[in-house]
């Protein structure tokens, strides 16, 4: 029954009004292949998931969750899908294994590798009750491993460790078309890289500020995308 709830509200939210800090996908789908290579770090429960595995058929998704008992509901949830693949590990700076401060209380989507700081104050009704231990993983070593060659679209969600695993994969940056990642404004979690400097760093690497969400105070969400666009001869093959 929850899950049934989740999906009617966030179908209904889908349809009736854009909910504020989202950049639609019918927005980013203009930069991309008809058939993209996904990478969506941080997937929670899957309606993300779901919604892109949608939007692109033919395409594939890669999902990373790395807290249990929500990539158990990732999983269920996009069982029947085919151009989905789950992960039960973080996207980070490194491969092995690091704590990771589990949220709840209002929220269960503030989980970070990093500990919490600012969100503390700005989230009250957001608690961290317990740490964990997860594996990690680079996408570089991901995309090795998995005989990925190449990503079409960053999908980050990663409550301030997005840059941090942009700049550990500075091979498949290099094929990347498009990120859209949350970005923070303040210190919400214990060193988190702020806007500021993920702008700079990949505006370094010919990505430019596409489109911006930044409806809250502590964080938002951006689009970036190569400025060469995407030069295929057409559609490339996903995996």
């Amino acid at each position: 029954m929850e899950n049934l709830i989740a999906r009617v509200i966030h179908k209904c939210k889908s349809y009736l009004v854009k909910p504020p800090g989202v950049i639609p996908l019918a927005y980013i789908a203009q930069f991309l292949p008809p058939n993209p290579v996904v990478v969506e770090a941080g997937a929670h429960l899957g309606l993300d998931t779901l919604a892109m595995s949608r939007r692109w058929p033919d395409g594939h998704i890669h999902a990373f969750e790395p807290v249990p008992e929500l990539f158990e509901q990732l999983s269920a949830r996009v069982a029947r899908h085919r151009n989905v693949t789950c992960y039960p590990v973080a996207l980070g700076a490194a491969v092995g294994t690091a704590n990771m401060y589990v949220s709840g209380g209002a929220s269960n989507a503030s989980s970070s590798l990093s500990r919490p700081k600012g969100h503390l104050t700005d989230h009250p009704d957001v608690t961290f009750p317990r740490e964990i231990a997860v594996q990690t993983t680079t996408l570089d070593a991901w995309a090795n491993a998995s005989h990925v060659s190449h990503v079409d679209l960053l999908w980050l969600d990663m409550q301030g460790h997005e840059l941090a695993a942009i700049k550990a994969a500075p091979g498949i940056l290099q094929t990347v078309r498009a990120i859209c990642t949350e970005v923070y404004l303040k210190e919400s979690y214990t060193g988190v890289l702020l806007y500021a400097e993920a702008r700079e760093y990949l505006q370094d690497r010919r990505f430019r500020v596409q489109r911006e969400e930044l409806p809250w105070p502590d964080a938002g969400n951006v689009l970036f995308v190569r400025q060469d666009g995407w030069l295929g001869e057409g559609p490339r093959r996903s995996r």
